[in-house]
């Protein structure tokens, strides 16, 4: 049998890695410059560059109303979440108890934060994936990969490490009568991350 570290490490560590290789795919996100791909404009004349120029103002222009559109969709959407959190919460702790209402509620918390980040990078890596295709369709096919490693991993890593510290917080925090128990407390995440 593994020791509780060794069994630790083994749950914690793709999770770490996980979170890593996704900060890594965001840096290679952001390293795509908008700028029209002048490289491939030098073969062309004047009035191409200018063109090119207005199209990327309008895209950039275009992005920017697609992230503020998202972020007001998403400040509305938790808006009404936090109320349906705390009134479901109520109904929860009264039929089944704080573990498992506690268990939703960093559910919900979970949920809620991998939103935000997949809708950041869904809208930050779709203008550099257009961009990219603009150029060819190979380039663009690798920054869609690139973002939606960073939604994939980081979601499932984030996810990973809060089920692991509900688990530990309710062995350090609960007495529980069979492990059973406990096990159908934390059923309250999955509850609340959906």
């Amino acid at each position: 049998m593994l020791d509780r570290l060794a069994v630790n490490s083994l749950i914690l560590a793709p999770a770490a890695l996980g979170l890593l290789w996704s900060a890594k795919e965001w840096v290679e996100v952001s390293r795509v410059k908008l700028d029209g791909h002048p490289e491939l404009l030098a073969k062309q004349d004047s009035k191409a560059q200018r063109n090119a120029q207005e199209i990327v103002s309008e895209m950039t222009k275009i992005a920017k109303t697609i992230q503020d559109g998202a972020m007001s969709f998403l400040f509305a959407e938790y808006l009404y979440m936090v109320v349906y959190i705390v009134l479901f919460s109520l109904i929860l702790i009264f039929f089944t108890g704080v573990p498992t209402t506690v268990a939703f509620v960093v559910g919900a918390i979970t949920s809620i934060l991998c939103g935000w980040i997949g809708m950041r990078i869904a809208v930050y890596t779709n203008v550099r994936t257009t961009h990219q295709c603009w150029k060819d369709l190979k380039s663009g096919f690798d920054v869609a990969i690139q973002g939606g490693c960073v939604m994939g991993l980081s979601l499932v890593s984030i996810g990973v490490v809060a089920l692991f510290g509900l688990v530990v917080g309710f062995k350090r925090f609960y007495d529980f009568d069979t492990p059973q128990a406990m096990f159908e407390a934390i059923a309250g995440y999955g509850l609340g991350g959906s």
